[in-house]
């Protein structure tokens, strides 16, 4: 069994603290199908099927590192319809990978996922705990943020 490199917690006003395992490599973050199951798969109406990905690596001194991603791809696809958002930051994800640590807030849609990180926390009881007692990032309005956009 491969062992565990951190989990993602749903932290979303009005939803349920879902826990997801991440593993070493890449991490599939979407938009569940009957023929698309994404490793880490949300029920929002504004996510992409295959919206990002969260990759996680071992870096030279033996320590977990993670990357986002906003295309699961990693840029051989294209961007995600409605964007990926980092911290609250209205400022849309590049298609690189961007490194993200413990504590980090990614926006998928509408819902809000934070890394605990396997280094840091020591089990998933603790990581729902610690994200459970954090304020709630806030919301990007990426509907605004497409229409302002247009109107440049």
């Amino acid at each position: 069994m491969d062992k565990i490199a951190g989990w993602l917690i749903v932290h979303t006003e009005n939803k349920e603290h879902l826990t997801f395992e991440l593993k070493l490599g890449k991490n599939i973050i979407g938009r569940s199908t009957p023929k698309h199951k994404p490793d880490i798969p949300l029920s929002d109406v504004f996510s992409s099927r295959r919206h990002a990905a969260l990759i996680v690596k071992i870096n030279d001194i033996n320590i977990y590192e993670y990357y986002i991603a906003d295309n699961a791809d990693v840029n051989d696809g294209q961007a995600s319809k409605n964007g990926t958002y980092i911290n609250g930051n209205i400022e849309r994800l590049a298609n690189r990978a961007q490194k993200i640590i413990d504590g980090d807030t990614m926006q998928i849609g509408l819902t809000k996922l934070v890394l605990k990180t396997a280094d840091i926390t020591v089990d998933v009881e603790e990581a729902i705990k610690l994200v459970k007692r954090q304020e709630y990032q806030t919301t990007v309005d990426f509907q605004k943020q497409d229409i302002l956009k247009k109107k440049l």
